[in-house]
């Protein structure tokens, strides 16, 4: 039962890392946001062609198009290159995460046999990965709210090589474009979507325990 608990314990660390980067990637490229904030922020008053030039910028960041806009200049397309190639890793680290969590979830359920025995692992699954998910984004959120700018630079210090992705928005278009409250705005919704699935697949493994205790009072009187 040992080696159980460890499949346990990977499929708990994992389920939070699948919910995040499946809201980032949701949220991220919601064409409905940008142009709600866009209108917000008044983005289209700095640069009216802001949404055509976003459409672009994202079929860009997304693989569709190899191609940039020539308004931006080459410092800006190669902070976007750099983007595009965070987002095809955190693509491939979605597929990973998702191939491994099904793969220790049948590797589980044929250790287990007992159907029963496997529903109830599955909700506990849920519900301990479920926890951690609001925990970790509920930090996040905290974190974003609290003191975006220097979260902000944290995040860039992190993924990006000091000073590729400072921009003049007097001579760069993509900080019109994009200011910094959008960003913020951006994080938050995807702390809140997390928090919202995260809340939803507690509830469902909670279910699960429900069902499998009320299957093993049923067992249990059958047998009596």
């Amino acid at each position: 039962m040992r080696f159980i608990t460890v499949l346990k314990f990977l499929l708990v660390l994992i389920l939070p890392l699948l919910i995040l980067l499946m809201s980032m990637n949701l949220v991220s490229f919601d064409k409905s946001f940008y142009d709600k904030k866009f209108s917000e922020y008044k983005v289209r008053e700095d640069v009216p062609d802001a949404m055509s030039l976003h459409e672009k910028v994202m079929n860009f960041i997304k693989g569709n198009n190899n191609t940039l806009p020539n308004e931006l200049t080459q410092r800006e397309k190669e902070h976007l290159l750099d983007i595009r190639n965070l987002v095809r890793i955190s693509t491939i680290a979605l597929y990973i995460f998702i191939i491994l969590f099904v793969l220790l979830l049948i590797s589980s359920a044929l250790i287990l046999k007992v159907n029963n025995r496997i529903i109830n692992f599955i909700g506990k699954v849920l519900i301990f990965g479920g926890f951690l998910t609001i925990a970790i984004a509920a930090s996040l959120f905290l974190f974003i709210i609290s003191d975006f700018s220097t979260s902000f630079e944290s995040f860039h210090k992190l993924f990006f090589e000091k000073g590729t992705y400072l921009f003049d928005p007097a001579k760069e278009i993509i900080v019109n474009i994009y200011p910094e409250q959008l960003f913020m705005d951006l994080g938050i919704r995807i702390s809140a979507g997390v928090l919202i699935t995260a809340a939803v697949i507690i509830l469902f493994g909670l279910l699960l325990l429900l069902k499998s205790k009320k299957k093993k009072n049923k067992n249990n009187g059958f047998v009596r």
